[in-house]
């Protein structure tokens, strides 16, 4: 691969990070009102609760200090709440609350929403393609993330 096509790549990702608005701290790209780390915490949570801050920081790919102020904020909107682990009494485990299913399903909807909004402006084979696209190349970019936290 030479380099002008690996720029050309690092340029649209950039233009993707962009228009689908990860870089707004407030909203997520479907619009709701919480950010990217947020809602991607919640969805963690739904499917694997509940978990401690150092195994949801793991599932993020974050460090543990920035998970544990993104769970302070979700606690502060009722959204999450903590709880001492009855196992080991050194544990805090994290898990949603009631409000907090009720806007990851929220999320969810807008979501379905928007994708479907964008997705219609693709042909089927254009979709079945992007979705080949992102398979292959989120599959290469966890063999990435492997090999370095192998170093």
């Amino acid at each position: 691969m030479n380099e002008d096509e690996i720029l050309e790549i690092r340029s649209q990702i950039h233009q993707f990070i962009r228009l689908f608005g990860i870089l707004n701290p407030t909203k997520t790209p479907c619009g709701y009102q919480l950010s990217l780390s947020q809602v991607l915490a919640m969805q963690t949570l739904e499917e694997k609760m509940p978990l401690t801050i150092h195994n949801l920081a793991e599932q993020l790919y974050l460090e543990r200090s920035t998970v544990s102020r993104l769970v302070d904020s979700l606690v502060k909107e009722g959204l999450v709440e903590r709880q001492i682990n009855e196992r080991n009494r050194r544990e805090i485990l994290v898990s949603l609350t009631n409000q907090g299913r009720r806007a990851v399903q929220q999320v969810r909807n807008q979501s379905i929403a928007f994708f479907r909004s964008t997705l219609g402006n693709l042909s089927e084979e254009e979709r079945k393609s992007v979705l080949e696209g992102l398979y292959k190349f989120t599959s290469a970019l966890a063999e990435t993330r492997r090999n370095i936290l192998e170093q």
